[in-house]
């Protein structure tokens, strides 16, 4: 059992684009906008750094400096989610680290990448981050894209440590956050990781979600969260109805990045493109143009329910 308050995570949770510059590099000021932008909206939690957040496409320092300017930046407003996930268990305690050293809320990592560890070296890979900071420290389990998925048993085993307060849970059978929650109980938090299933992660047990379309229509994932805390789980649903053809419009384009970063950029704050291999999106894009207006009416439409 975790041995800190983990309630104050249970919020709807930006998955920060990190915005750059023309000559591709990290763009600080746009990094401090934006995550005013986000604060200014409602949102109460950010995870940077991550998969949305193009953490793998970062060096180490560009990943500390990006943590450390959205900390810096809103950290008193926000729980700041730290993503230190790299392909070596080295770097990835130096980030954990450096997140405690600036005083971001949390951390979390996937397992190692490429080399497809076994159970044992990905159970020592994260122990060792936890190691590192003592922070909580959420498990991110996206087996899409590390080609590892968390087993009952491996998780059960971290369940053991006190510094791991939650997972992300971006596989694609729903049934695995009934599991996850079940197992660690009331007091572990489970994010919903795919969006497009936003309510019904809810319904089997998610407390809270981490989304890399949040960012492009914030305002419909608060509204859903409110009403799913309201109870209102038939108006959550409509509402749910409404964004998963969003989200599948936002990947048919180039890049779901690049798509994400055009409409933020839309809304008046400038995100550039993102890196390569992950293709621009431009905001002069008449389908992407077309995409933005209809997420603000339909912001709009659902304002007061």
């Amino acid at each position: 059992m975790s041995k800190y308050d983990v309630s104050k995570f249970r919020n709807v949770t930006v998955a920060l684009n990190t915005p750059f510059q023309k000559d591709g590099s990290v763009d600080v000021e746009a990094v401090k906008a934006v995550s005013r932008y986000f604060r200014d909206k409602g949102i109460k939690q950010m995870y940077v750094c991550g998969s949305t957040g193009e953490g793998f496409l970062l060096d180490t320092e560009e990943r500390m400096l990006v943590a450390e300017t959205v900390v810096n930046e809103v950290g008193k407003d926000m729980n700041i989610i730290v993503h230190v996930g790299c392909a070596d268990t080295r770097h990835s305690c130096i980030l954990a680290a450096h997140a405690e050293k600036i005083g971001a809320a949390a951390i979390s990592a996937v397992p190692c990448v490429y080399y497809r560890p076994s159970e044992e070296s990905v159970y020592r890979h994260w122990t060792k981050i936890t190691e590192a900071a003592d922070l909580p420290f959420f498990i991110y389990n996206i087996p899409q894209l590390t080609g590892f998925n968390l087993s009952m048993n491996l998780f059960n085993r971290m369940l053991e440590n006190e510094r791991v307060a939650g997972v992300k849970c971006s596989s694609d059978p729903a049934q695995d956050i009934l599991r996850f929650k079940l197992a660690g109980g009331k007091d572990f938090i489970v994010f919903n990781g795919p969006d497009e299933q936003f309510v019904a992660g809810r319904l089997l047990g998610a407390d809270a979600g981490i989304g890399g379309t949040y960012g492009a229509m914030p305002e419909l994932y608060l509204k859903m969260d409110e009403l799913i805390k309201r109870s209102e789980w038939e108006k959550a649903a409509e509402i749910q109805n409404i964004v998963t053809p969003l989200i599948y419009r936002l990947c048919s384009f180039p890049s779901m990045h690049g798509a994400v970063k055009g409409i933020i950029t839309l809304d008046g704050c400038p995100m550039g493109d993102p890196r390569l291999p992950f293709l621009p999106v431009s905001v002069d894009d008449p389908d992407l143009k077309t995409l933005y207006q209809d997420i603000r009416k339909a912001v709009e439409e659902t304002k007061e329910w």
